[in-house]
């Protein structure tokens, strides 16, 4: 089996989230879009950042393009970053802190986030509000086999994890977007 066959279930479980749909619905308000960004800029800056991994081509990295959109949407309404992190997001960094000890089990994050955002972020990026920098890369073809070059099966229970936080991220978006009465 290959790592996508692998994963295919916990990739499903986070597409069928409630959040991915308002996601790419295409009517996801402001605010809910950049309570997103601020946890995945959070995400990424861990592994961007982690004191023993690099990203297999620097041209991936996500960090300054969010932090990009997070300023553009700003504008547009006032939020507290600082309060803004989710349970999941906060597990997600102390996970990513203290356990990815080897260069398979950073592939395995860089696989779920990066590869994710060159493939499906295309499609998101033409539903959001804002200029959409977290989705727009150089030579995406190029970046998607530098990933593709380093992956192998034995990343699986590493990728399943990642998933399994992104898929707690949606739905605690979700929930804040309820209680927040984001949605119609």
């Amino acid at each position: 089996m290959s790592l996508k066959e692998l994963t295919m279930q916990q990739h499903k479980n986070a597409e069928r989230q409630k959040f991915a749909s308002i996601l790419m619905s295409g009517n996801i308000p402001v605010i809910s879009y950049l309570r997103y960004l601020i946890n995945q800029h959070a995400c990424y800056n861990a592994l961007e950042n982690h004191q023993d991994f690099k990203l297999p081509d620097l041209r991936l990295s996500r960090g300054n393009n969010i932090q990009s959109d997070i300023s553009e949407l700003q504008k547009e309404c006032s939020i507290d970053k600082e309060n803004m992190l989710t349970q999941s997001t906060v597990n997600y960094i102390q996970h990513v802190n203290k356990n990815i000890r080897n260069f398979d089990d950073f592939m395995a994050h860089v696989y779920v986030r990066y590869l994710g955002d060159l493939r499906g972020g295309q499609m998101i990026a033409k539903k959001i509000p804002g200029t959409g920098l977290y989705y727009q890369f150089q030579e995406p073809d190029e970046l998607a086999n530098s990933i593709y070059r380093k992956l192998n099966d034995n990343m699986a229970n590493e990728a399943k994890l990642v998933f399994d936080y992104a898929t707690k991220l949606f739905i605690e978006m979700y929930d804040v977007m309820v209680s927040e009465k984001e949605i119609k």
